[in-house]
């Protein structure tokens, strides 16, 4: 079982707290599962940038964000990366390497929390511009 920690956002009076994110991988799914206020939050799939991003929902409907590269509306994983704990932080017009590749629980400032849907147009619109 892999442990992370993670700053949260509180997006309704932005304060901050760290939490610790559990990552638990039977061979099948990959959970991961943290608790803020007497609450579970829960992400569960097959693929790990899935999972990830069920978690970050969650949390996002509960009020919070998570400061972390998987967050980011510009976080993607390529073919080769899935299933992996790695994301690439692209721009719009310019093709991704190794040096744009990060943990997806790495640290990274955010000033929007964008949501599983966000992300997906931005990527969209980032494979349109390469």
């Amino acid at each position: 079982m892999e442990e992370y920690t993670v700053k949260l956002k509180k997006l309704d009076d932005d304060t901050y707290c760290d939490i610790v994110v559990t990552e638990d991988d039977n061979g099948e799914v990959i959970k991961f599962r943290l608790e803020k206020d007497s609450k579970v939050f829960v992400g569960e799939d097959e693929d790990y940038l899935t999972a990830f991003r069920k978690l970050r929902d969650a949390l996002l409907s509960a009020g919070y964000g998570m400061c972390c590269a998987g967050a980011l509306v510009n976080a993607l994983q390529s073919g080769m990366m899935a299933g992996s704990d790695r994301v690439y932080l692209v721009k719009l017009g310019e093709k991704p390497s190794m040096k744009n590749a990060v943990g997806i629980f790495d640290p990274a400032g955010a000033d929007i929390f964008p949501d599983s849907k966000a992300q997906e147009i931005y990527a969209e619109r980032f494979f349109d511009s390469i």
